[in-house]
């Protein structure tokens, strides 16, 4: 689990500042390219929506994106279009897209981005982690013990989540930042070390002696 990370793809500077101004309140991590950074950006990021101000002819940025992208990562592709493009405007079929035409409303961009990200309203079966008396909403970034929620900050809850959902396994320090905290982040690996002893001090003495500390090497979950 990670922080959801968007692009924000345009030659424009008031169209990425607008998109980014939509989006804000998303709680997520944006970045922006220009159209030529494009393909870079995605090829070397686990990017979870890239939004491209795709103007007229939004085809070959479509298959600019799905040819880069990570990996098997699935990146959702947002389109922003010229009314002039519809008559021809084709959707990506290899993952989740959406369109909106240039002059809607940022409210609705950021709508229309947010069922992107976190399709679904409601929490299934799936997303709920059961363990004793510890349960983890996957769809709402909620923990619970015996039905009292835990006061975890969102880097507290995603990298017990992740713990969690990957047992009996290591993990470096190293792994744990990119895979928590995102390449973007250039600070030291101690700080894994702090946000580890706030999840044991928060979970309690036997939820916590199940986060394990492995010499050397990192923590892992004893699932």
């Amino acid at each position: 689990m990670h922080m959801k990370r968007v692009l924000i793809a345009s030659d424009d500077a008031h169209t990425r500042a607008w998109t980014r101004s939509a989006l804000d309140a998303l709680d997520v991590m944006m970045t922006e390219s220009t159209g030529s950074e494009l393909a870079a950006h995605v090829a070397a990021d686990e990017i979870d929506l890239v939004v491209i101000d795709a103007g007229r002819d939004p085809e070959p940025l479509v298959q600019l994106v799905e040819r880069a992208m990570n990996g098997g990562f699935e990146t959702r592709i947002f389109l922003l279009v010229e009314a002039a493009a519809l008559a021809n405007l084709r959707m990506p079929t290899r993952t989740g897209a959406d369109f909106l035409v240039r002059g809607a409303s940022s409210e609705e961009l950021a709508a229309r981005a947010r069922a992107l990200l976190w399709p679904g309203e409601e929490a299934g079966s799936q997303e709920l982690l059961r363990i004793d008396q510890l349960t983890i909403n996957l769809a709402t970034y909620q923990a619970y013990i015996d039905g009292t929620p835990i006061d975890f900050t969102y880097l507290e809850y995603a990298l017990f989540a992740f713990l969690v959902t990957h047992p009996n396994r290591a993990y470096s320090r190293e792994v744990l930042l990119r895979r928590v905290w995102g390449s973007d982040y250039y600070g030291g690996s101690r700080t894994v070390d702090v946000h580890i002893r706030r999840v044991r001090s928060k979970v309690g003495p036997e939820l916590g002696k199940r986060l394990e500390t492995v010499r050397n090497v990192g923590y892992l979950w004893n699932g």
